[in-house]
């Protein structure tokens, strides 16, 4: 079996974003009719390689409602091999949104704390159970995925000027800045309470952050925090634009933009690409905790 490599995003104008620049989206969040946005982009190559081998388990990690274990148990589900998620969260309700979803795609979940979490990570021995993907899906076969990012957004707009994106780990950025014209800014939005030069530098070494601006101040608090002016925004964005974003990674990152383009920012004429990375599903189990009403994708 062979996985597509025909899968491509649309490049979206925002109109009345500002008359001094351009805005458009790129919708990896329309990406895959199943798993979302980067997600896709990091799984593609990994699933390849699981095929080409004739690999019958993938072994990840992750949180209670990590974009990356939902994305891991629906590739399983749709190439047909074996899932297992080693969960960071031994309290973790099952039945949440996410890992529901990961249950009835097949996965089996094993819910850890944190000091056994971090000891699994390090195991080597786990191999013997199958193909390991790290927390989040970000390594070389991950970056070779991500880099087709830049390609696309090239053919599609190829005077872009700009090209932004939101950071957890950091793989995204990293393989788009693999491929990346030099004369074209990336522009990478942290979304944890962190330098996202540094933590990046320390995960994929240096030639990860030559060249790249970093927005340090749009982390809202820390993963997964918030406030009420974030919360308008998401709103206000699906109202004007029918584009649903997640509080956690797009929600805090467009924020960030448009912020930075009412203050005039960029040059007058910049073409700027906002790089949609999904996660449409962690908007379910926000809602759930935090009592919210943004608005959904049905993606399970």
């Amino acid at each position: 079996m062979t996985v597509s490599s025909l899968l491509f995003s649309p490049l979206q104008k925002i109109e009345a974003a500002s008359t001094a620049v351009e805005l458009y989206i790129k919708r990896d969040d329309l990406i895959h009719p199943l798993i979302e946005g980067n997600k896709w982009r990091k799984l593609k190559y990994n699933i390849q390689a699981v095929l080409d081998k004739n690999i019958r388990r993938v072994v990840t990690f992750g949180g209670a409602y990590s974009n990356h274990l939902l994305a891991t148990s629906q590739a399983g589900r749709i190439y047909g091999f074996e899932t297992r998620a080693y969960v960071n969260a031994p309290y973790a309700d099952p039945a949440n949104p996410t890992l529901s979803a990961c249950i009835r795609n097949g996965m089996k979940i094993d819910l850890v704390d944190r000091a056994e979490f971090r000891k699994l990570q390090a195991d080597n021995r786990l191999q013997k159970d199958g193909y390991i993907l790290p927390e989040g899906g970000s390594n070389e076969a991950a970056l070779k995925g991500c880099s087709e990012i830049y390609t696309e957004i090239i053919r599609q707009l190829p005077d872009v000027s700009h090209i932004i994106t939101p950071m957890g780990t950091g793989g995204t950025a990293t393989g788009i800045n693999m491929v990346r014209d030099p004369d074209i800014r990336l522009i990478v939005i942290p979304i944890l309470r962190l330098d996202g030069r540094s933590h990046i530098k320390q995960l994929f070494g240096e030639r990860s952050v030559s060249d790249q601006d970093f927005w340090n101040e749009y982390h809202f608090g820390g993963y997964a925090r918030y406030n009420e002016n974030l919360m308008c925004f998401i709103r206000q964005w699906f109202n004007d634009h029918r584009i649903v974003l997640d509080p956690v990674y797009n929600g805090k990152a467009l924020y960030g933009l448009i912020e930075k383009i009412g203050q005039s920012y960029f040059p007058e004429g910049s073409k700027i690409v906002y790089l949609h990375t999904g996660g449409s599903q962690g908007i379910h189990g926000f809602n759930q905790r935090h009592r919210q009403n943004l608005p959904l994708k049905e993606i399970f």
